[in-house]
C-alpha cells in the first residue's frame, strides 16, 4: 500500500513520485484506467507527426520526426522506410538509401521497402542496381498497387541498365547458315548504333524493348535493329559480369524476336573489336579483284544443291526476275528442297552480300568490268593477269554446265516464258545491309551475284 511506498521513498529505495493518490485495486478509479497495450507508443507519436509535416511538405521537419521515431523503437522498419521518403524529398539521396537498406534489413518481405531502395539507387544514378532493388520487391510484392509501381519503375531502370550494359563494341561470328563471317556491334547513346562487317560499317538505330533485370544481375529482353532500313527484332541478353552478350535474330517471315537463344540466329559477342589486321591491307588493286572473283565464283558453285532432280531451270528464272529488278523469295530458289539445303542457300546468300563490304565498290566495279569483257585482264592488271583469265574460264566453266544441265532436264511448270535479258547497267546494285534475314523472308541479290550469272549464259550463248 502507500504506507509502505512511503517507506521505501523515506529509506531512499525507491524515487518519489509525482503523486499518491493511485486508485486502490478493484476500485472503479483503477478500473478505467487504459491498459499498458493500449497506451500510444512514442515512436507513432512521431511517427503522425511526420506524416503531418510531410503532407505540409516540410521535408527536412519530417525527417527529423522520423528521426525520433527510430531513437523511440528502431526495430519498427516503417520508421526507416518513412524517413528514407522523406530524405529523398529533401534531395538527400544517399541518406534516403541508408535508410531504405536498414528497411530491408529489417523486413526482407516487405515490398515498399525495397521499392523505397530503388527510387534512392535512381535518383544516386545506379540504374542497374535499381532495377534489381524493384526486382526483389516483385519477388515479394503483395497488393496490385504495389506491383504496378513496382513495375513501371523497373522497365524504366531496366531499359537504362541495358543501354549502359550494351554500350561499346562487340564482336561475335554468325553461324555458318548466316555466312560465318565475324560482325561487330557498337551500341552509342541516344540509339545509335554502327555495324562493322569486313571493316565496312553501316550505320543505323535501334530501340530497346521489352527488358527485364533478374535480381542475379542478369538483363534480357529485345533491341530492334534498323540497319539501312532494313529492320530486325532481336532477342538479347547479357550476363552479370557484362563480359557476353548473346543476340538472336528471327528466322521466320514476317520477322519475329525469337523466344530461345538457339538455331541459326545466335550469336554470342565478347567486348571489344575483332582482334588482328586486316587482312587486305597492302593487298594491290589487282590482287584484291582477284580474291573477290576466287570468293564469288565459289559462292556461285555452292548455290544450288547437287541434285536438284528437274530444278536447275530455277537459277535461270530467279535471274531474270533479278535482272527485271523484282525481289525474289527464298523458297523459290531450294523450292522443295531439305532444310540442309536451305541453310546452305541462306550461307551463300549471305556471303554475296558481305563480298561488296569485304572488298569495297571499286573493286567490285573493277572486276565487274572484267567480267563483262569491258576491261581485259593483261592490261588493266598485268601483274595478275594469269591468275584472273584462270578465274574468268572458271566462270565460262560453271556456265556451260549450267547450260547442260538446263538443257537436259525440264523446265519448272510454273516457270515463265523466257524473256529478252535487259541491258547490265555498268555499276552493280548498292548491296542489301548486313543484317541476318529470313530463310523465307523476300531478299534482292547483290549486282556482282546478277553479273556473273548473266556472264555465264552469255559466254554459253556464243
Amino acid at each position: 500500500g502507500q504506507s509502505s511506498l512511503r517507506r521505501l521513498v523515506s529509506q531512499g529505495q525507491c524515487p518519489q513520485p509525482e503523486t499518491w493518490d493511485y486508485p486502490v485495486p478493484g476500485s472503479a478509479a483503477a478500473m478505467t484506467r487504459p491498459p499498458a497495450a493500449d497506451v500510444e507508443k512514442p515512436g507513432e507519436t512521431h511517427k503522425a507527426r511526420g506524416n503531418e509535416l510531410l503532407k505540409a511538405g516540410e521535408f527536412r521537419e519530417a525527417a527529423a520526426a522520423y528521426g525520433l521515431a527510430i531513437e523511440a523503437d528502431a526495430s519498427v522498419p516503417a520508421y526507416w522506410s518513412n524517413r528514407s521518403h522523406a530524405l529523398l524529398r529533401a534531395e538527400d539521396a544517399a541518406g534516403a538509401l541508408r535508410d531504405a537498406d536498414e528497411a530491408v534489413k529489417l523486413q526482407p518481405g516487405w515490398a515498399k521497402a525495397h521499392y523505397r531502395r530503388a527510387q534512392a539507387l535512381k535518383e544516386l544514378g545506379r540504374p542497374h542496381e535499381a532495377a534489381q532493388a524493384c526486382a526483389a520487391g516483385l519477388e515479394v510484392v503483395a497488393t496490385e498497387a504495389e506491383k504496378k509501381e513496382l513495375r513501371k519503375l523497373h522497365e524504366v531502370m531496366a531499359s537504362a541498365s541495358a543501354a549502359i550494359a550494351l554500350s561499346g563494341w562487340w564482336h561475335g561470328k554468325v553461324s555458318a547458315e548466316l555466312g560465318g563471317f565475324d560482325q561487330e556491334f557498337c551500341f552509342l547513346a541516344e540509339g545509335q548504333l554502327m555495324c562493322c562487317v569486313y571493316g565496312q560499317e553501316l550505320t543505323g538505330e535501334y530501340i530497346l524493348k521489352d527488358v527485364e533485370a533478374s535480381s542475379d544481375g542478369k538483363l534480357r529482353g529485345g533491341v530492334n535493329v534498323d540497319l539501312n532500313g532494313q529492320k530486325v527484332p532481336y532477342l538479347f541478353r547479357v550476363d552479370g559480369n557484362r563480359e557476353m552478350l548473346r543476340l538472336c535474330c528471327p528466322m521466320a517471315s514476317p520477322p519475329e524476336r525469337p523466344r530461345t537463344f538457339d538455331g541459326p540466329g545466335f550469336v554470342g559477342m565478347g567486348r571489344g573489336r575483332v582482334g588482328g589486321a586486316d587482312a587486305l591491307e597492302g593487298l594491290s588493286e589487282g590482287q584484291r579483284v582477284f580474291r573477290y572473283l576466287t570468293e564469288l565464283i565459289e559462292a556461285m558453285e555452292a548455290r544450288l544443291p547437287p541434285d536438284t532432280k528437274g530444278d536447275s531451270g530455277i537459277a535461270d528464272k530467279l535471274l531474270e526476275e533479278f535482272e527485271g529488278g523484282g525481289t525474289v523469295n527464298s523458297n523459290q530458289l531450294v523450292g522443295p528442297a531439305s532444310l540442309e539445303d536451305k541453310s546452305k542457300q541462306m550461307a551463300n546468300d549471305n556471303m554475296l552480300q558481305a563480298l561488296r563490304l569485304k572488298y569495297t565498290e571499286s573493286v567490285a566495279e573493277a572486276a565487274e568490268r572484267l567480267i563483262k569483257g569491258e576491261a581485259v585482264a593483261s592490261a588493266a592488271h598485268p601483274a595478275e593477269a594469269k591468275d584472273l583469265e584462270r578465274l574468268l574460264r572458271r566462270f565460262k566453266k560453271a556456265g556451260e554446265e549450267e547450260r547442260e544441265e538446263k538443257e537436259e532436264q525440264p523446265q519448272l511448270e510454273d516457270a515463265p516464258a523466257a524473256t529478252p535479258e535487259p541491258e547490265l547497267p555498268v555499276s552493280a546494285a548498292a548491296p542489301a545491309p548486313l543484317v541476318p534475314a529470313s530463310a523465307h523472308s523476300a531478299v534482292r541479290r547483290p549486282g556482282a551475284q546478277r553479273v556473273a550469272w548473266r556472264h555465264c549464259r552469255r559466254r554459253c550463248a556464243t
